[in-house]
């Protein structure tokens, strides 16, 4: 049986397409792989999005800041994520709030500070804006840090903490004693991941 010319350049053009296809797919695969490590390395380190533990009633677990907290009764929790073009976290934020007829009478803001270093002189800054009189050392979660009545415009008690490098405020408005004891009360809740 005699093959014509016509087929074998057919199968060889088969056999160099194949293998043409082949090659760009492994090629594809490995830059594939490649950027993927590039974004995981480019990623900043944040703790899992899940709880290492089952969430006791009215507890929340702020993944991208690994913070645990509870939501007293009647109160509303809320988080929030500002996030870069590329997809990566650069601040987590949470709300605990009480509302009489739409009217916000307690608040409890927290904010995670992901893509900023923070140290002692970050705590020392954070005084500047408090009442000196006001400001007091505190440990929550097992962390150091300071708390203190802001005036202003903006008043509010601000409590702030550094932990593995990173800042973690706590504001409450409006800055009554009442609420204070509040949220002294959901402060000492809070652990960590």
């Amino acid at each position: 049986m005699r093959i014509k010319p016509i087929t074998i350049v057919a199968l060889i053009g088969l056999i160099i397409a194949g293998v043409s296809f082949y090659s760009d797919k492994v090629s594809t695969s490995k830059q594939t792989t490649v950027a993927d490590t590039q974004a995981v390395k480019a990623s900043p380190t944040t703790p899992p999005a899940t709880p290492n533990r089952e969430l006791k009633p009215n507890e929340r677990f702020i993944g991208t800041a690994g913070l645990y907290i509870t939501t007293p009764e009647g109160m509303t929790f809320r988080e929030e994520k500002a996030v870069d073009d590329p997809g990566i976290p650069r601040t987590a934020s949470f709300y605990i709030e009480k509302t009489d007829n739409d009217e916000i009478t307690y608040q409890l803001y927290g904010l995670y500070n992901i893509s900023n270093s923070a140290s002692n002189d970050s705590l020392e800054k954070s005084k500047k804006e408090m009442d000196p009189a006001t400001v007091e050392d505190i440990t929550m979660g097992g962390y150091k840090g300071i708390e203190g009545l802001v005036l202003g415009q903006k008043g509010r008690y601000m409590t702030v903490i550094v932990k593995d490098g990173k800042l973690h405020s706590f504001s409450t408005y409006p800055p009554t004693a009442e609420n204070k004891e509040i949220t002294d009360q959901i402060l000492s809740t809070i652990s960590f991941q």
